[in-house]
C-alpha cells in the first residue's frame, strides 16, 4: 500500500503506525474507526452537533449531519446509510459513525486522502474504487510547471496576511488537492516545485490550527 507523504506527516505527528491505523480496500487508503476517534481527541476536534437530516426507519435509510470544529475552523458534513449502502441492522448508529468519522477527517486534513473504514463498505464504494491503477495512470495528464502557481500564491498570501484566514486557506488547498488528483498523478506531483509548496502550505496550516487552540 503506497502512503501520501501528506498522510504520512499526519501519522508521524499523531504516532500513529502505518501497518495499524491503515488498509487498502477497493484501492482506497482506509483508517479504522477507533484510531479516527483518537486523531480527533489528540487534535481536539469537538462535535459540536448531530441532526437528523431524514430518516425511514422501516426502509433503514438514515441522513446524519455533523457540525465540527477544531478551534475556530467550522465544518458540516454528513453521514448516510441506506440498503445501498449498509449491510448490518444499526443504520442510525452507522450514519452517526460515517458523519463523524468524515468530520474529523476533514478537520485533521486527512480526508480526500485516507477514508473511514465505514465510507468503504457497499456495492456503490465497490463500483467507485473498482477503477484499476494502470486505467487511473492512463487518465492522468502530464504535469506541467507553474500551472497551479496562482492558487498556491493565493493561499500563502492568505496564511501570511496579518489576520489569516485559515478556515478559507484549508478550504482553498483541499480543492486544489483534489483538483491536482483528479488530473495528474499525486505522488509525481508532490515531487515538483509546486507539490512541495503544498507539502509546506499543508505544515503551515496545521501548525496554526494548533497554535489558535
Amino acid at each position: 500500500m503506497k502512503i501520501d507523504p501528506i498522510v504520512k506527516n499526519i501519522l508521524t505527528e499523531l504516532k500513529f503506525k502505518e501497518t495499524d491505523c491503515l488498509w487498502e480496500k477497493h484501492g482506497a487508503t482506509c483508517m479504522k474507526h477507533r484510531y479516527i476517534e483518537i486523531a480527533g481527541k489528540h487534535k481536539g476536534v469537538s462535535i459540536d452537533a448531530l441532526e437528523e437530516v431524514e430518516k425511514n426507519s422501516e426502509v433503514g435509510v438514515v441522513v446524519i449531519k455533523c457540525h465540527a470544529s477544531l478551534g475556530k475552523v467550522k465544518v458540516i458534513t454528513y453521514g448516510e446509510a441506506s440498503p445501498k449502502n449498509n449491510k448490518n441492522n444499526y443504520p442510525y448508529a452507522m450514519a452517526e459513525k460515517r458523519a463523524i468519522d468524515r468530520a474529523i477527517l476533514k478537520l485533521i486534513g486527512l480526508h480526500g486522502f485516507v477514508y473511514s473504514e465505514d465510507e468503504v463498505d457497499s456495492p456503490i464504494d465497490d463500483v467507485l474504487f473498482q477503477t484499476t491503477k494502470k486505467e487511473v495512470i492512463q487518465n492522468k495528464k502530464p504535469i506541467k510547471q507553474n500551472s497551479y502557481a496562482d492558487k498556491l500564491l493565493e493561499i500563502e498570501n492568505s496564511l501570511n496576511a496579518e489576520k489569516p484566514d485559515l478556515s478559507g486557506s484549508t478550504t482553498k488547498l483541499a480543492r486544489l488537492k483534489s483538483e491536482i488528483n483528479k488530473a495528474h498523478n499525486y505522488s509525481d506531483f508532490l515531487k515538483t516545485k509546486e507539490g512541495k509548496q503544498i507539502i509546506m502550505l499543508d505544515n503551515k496550516l496545521i501548525k496554526m490550527k494548533m497554535n489558535r487552540r
